[in-house]
């Protein structure tokens, strides 16, 4: 399979739409604003995205791209392949791993000036490079740009962590929270943990996260740990297994909450996977 199989590159212009939804399926899509600026929504959060705000978007999520520019919001798209980034990794870095170790369902990410420029070209390139068949050594020429992209951009992620921490300079830290249950999902999560792990009052979480999200904690932490079993499933996971790996319980409340959440039993949802299997 060639590195064209594996990616591709696409230009969305917003011209006399407001919103557009954006599905990642099975990829990775990453997205570079060109112009405008816009406000991304997944779930129960949002970000600001402005010219030159890179977004990445991790396998099966969806997220709203809402434009807020009186000028056309313009977008670079780049869709990535898991078998595209292990032909990418050697023997020192494997990329998808590293992918797989950001703790993102979507996240939006200034880099520098420079890594800007870069990304900004290699998009470019890549865009005008599927009507440029034939061309001497394009395989080669191809893998160099989605390598050297791919680690500017994992470079970028690496390098704002910092730097958005220190910015952070209120007792609440939304971001802080929703990153830890994120690394603890197969733990039981309560509100006395949370107050334990970030010195803050158990009730000011509880009242700031309703406020800020629109649900309480417990329903998120419920959410995140069904979204979970969803994959699990996927995987082939035992619905026992997964209910003991996803801490919620017996494989009866495992039952109860996810018929209540997505309207139909695991197994039924394991039968509907094998259908397109």
């Amino acid at each position: 399979m060639t590195y064209k199989d594996n990616y591709y590159v696409n230009k969305i212009t917003f011209y006399n739409i407001k919103s557009k939804q954006i599905k990642s399926n099975e990829y990775y899509k990453i997205l570079f604003i060109f112009e405008g600026n816009c406000e991304i929504k997944w779930g129960y959060k949002s970000q600001e995205g402005n010219k030159d705000s890179i977004i990445l978007i991790s396998p099966n999520n969806i997220i709203e791209v809402a434009s807020k520019s009186n000028n056309p919001l313009t977008i670079y798209e780049l869709v990535i392949t898991t078998e595209l980034l292990n032909i990418l990794s050697d023997e020192d870095v494997n990329l998808a791993k590293s992918f797989n170790t950001v703790p993102f369902e979507c996240r939006v990410v200034n880099a520098n000036i420079e890594t800007t420029m870069l990304i900004k070209n290699i998009l470019k390139k890549l865009f005008t490079s599927k009507d440029n068949k034939h061309e001497f050594a394009d395989s080669i020429y191809i893998k160099s740009m989605l390598s050297i992209v791919v680690v500017l951009i994992l470079r970028s992620c690496i390098y704002a962590e910092p730097k958005q921490k220190i910015k952070r300079n209120t007792p609440f830290l939304i971001d802080d929270i929703f990153a830890y249950i994120n690394n603890h999902i197969t733990e039981e999560i309560s509100l006395d943990c949370l107050e334990r792990e970030f010195y803050v009052s158990k009730f000011h979480i509880s009242r700031e996260f309703k406020k800020l999200t629109g649900t309480t904690l417990h329903q998120y932490i419920v959410k995140a740990k069904l979204d979970l079993c969803k994959k699990l499933i996927e995987e082939g996971k035992s619905i026992t297994d997964i209910a003991q790996i996803c801490n919620l319980g017996s494989y009866n409340n495992l039952f109860r909450v996810f018929k209540k959440e997505f309207g139909i039993t695991p197994k039924e949802y394991y039968n509907e996977i094998k259908k397109y299997k």
